[in-house]
């Protein structure tokens, strides 16, 4: 395939996108119609390009305009399919590959002949829910499973769980969301906590701030032998994601009592952050913003 003056000559055939198709997943899709591999299909439209991961995280507007270009569409719809406008504080919330899936999307995709699709939400460390069909997303290690799945531990919160999911959906997306980021409040509740008791009668090692929040998050994370979750390791399994999203409906919901508390809970750098959340949600208070 040859680079024509002025840009990628577009392809005779372009393949129908699944709903949430994740820009890699749609050139993979048509090196393989195509018979080339995938990286030889993105240098058709972009020479330099030495990644296809790189296009799902940090496509800019002139490469996205030469894809475009490429699949006879427009720049705009090829950046909505990457996570490329998120803020850089949010990167650890997208995984490098699917961890994720639903499976009546996977099913549906299957059905319209695009089987090796991926739905860019499938990256995305923050979600329970997919957003193209509402159901709920499942470990990608519960693909042999039962078509439920295992039940979280914390199927109580399940409400705040979908709440906390949109706050980050949100402010992914640029909408205002009050008077915190729900991204600072992740950070937030995943730093170590000093070892002072808060309502725990059981002391667990390198306990969370998310653990003083949702009771029995520390202890669910020991048993099943998890790794500690830490700011540089934010993304959770789903049944244990729920835990955190709820952790962040509920301080925006509790207020500023439950921020001093956790305060409390910390040191250095960490506690006067939590001092400035408190502060801002305290201003917040006297014009509060909704989001339902």
């Amino acid at each position: 395939m040859n680079r024509e003056l002025g840009g990628p000559k577009p392809l005779p055939v372009i393949l129908e996108p699944v709903p949430d198709e994740l820009l890699s997943s749609w050139i993979a899709r048509h090196a393989g119609f195509y018979g080339v591999s995938p990286l030889t299909m993105l240098r058709h439209a972009i020479p330099e390009a030495k990644s296809l991961r790189l296009i799902d995280t940090k496509l800019g507007p002139t490469d996205a305009g030469h894809i475009a270009r490429l699949f006879r569409i427009q720049p705009s719809a090829i950046l909505e399919m990457t996570t490329s406008g998120f803020p850089s504080s949010a990167a650890r919330l997208v995984a490098p590959c699917a961890i994720q899936c639903c499976f009546a999307c996977a099913e549906q995709n299957r059905g319209q002949g695009a089987t090796t699709a991926v739905q860019r939400s499938w990256t995305e460390g923050w979600r329970i829910t997919c957003p193209v069909c509402g159901l709920r997303q499942r470990d990608i290690r519960d693909a042999t499973s039962a078509p439920i799945g295992p039940l979280s531990p914390f199927e109580g919160l399940w409400k705040d769980a979908l709440h906390g999911e949109r706050l980050i959906d949100h402010a992914l997306r640029g909408s205002a969301v009050g008077w915190a980021s729900p991204i600072d409040i992740v950070r937030l509740l995943l730093v170590r906590r000093c070892p002072k008791p808060f309502n725990h009668e059981v002391s667990i090692d390198h306990s969370t701030i998310l653990g003083a929040v949702v009771q029995g998050f520390d202890e669910c994370v020991a048993q099943q032998g998890f790794p500690r979750p830490t700011i540089a390791r934010p993304i959770l399994p789903v049944g244990l994601r729920i835990a955190l999203l709820a952790g962040i409906s509920i301080i925006h919901q509790e207020g500023p009592k439950l921020i001093s508390e956790l305060q409390n809970q910390t040191l250095g750098a960490h506690y006067t952050r939590f001092a400035s959340i408190g502060a801002g949600m305290s201003l917040a208070r006297s014009s509060p913003l909704q989001l339902n």
